[in-house]
């Protein structure tokens, strides 16, 4: 594990098309549902925080803990040569 890429944002893609679509559809809720719903502001603030960041995962098609766990979501790339 490379330190420098994992806090620049540097590693390959690991977040799969369908993986994507979650992540950008449910970040999107989570970060609207704490004020849609009236929760008290600091629950809604973390909310807001958490659907933030779940949904930037989904924009950058990188996730740091699946950096973290070696794991991919993204299909096999076939290699150019035979």
């Amino acid at each position: 594990m490379d330190t420098k890429k994992l806090l620049t944002l540097t590693f390959d893609k690991n977040v799969g098309t369908a993986d994507r679509i979650f992540r950008l559809l449910s970040g999107a809720v989570v970060a609207g549902a704490g004020w849609y719903f009236a929760l008290p502001d600091s629950v809604a603030i973390g909310m807001s925080a958490f659907g933030a960041i779940w949904f930037a995962t989904g924009v950058l098609s990188r996730c740091s803990i699946y950096y973290l766990l070696g794991y991919s979501s993204c299909p096999a790339r076939r290699s150019a040569d035979p």
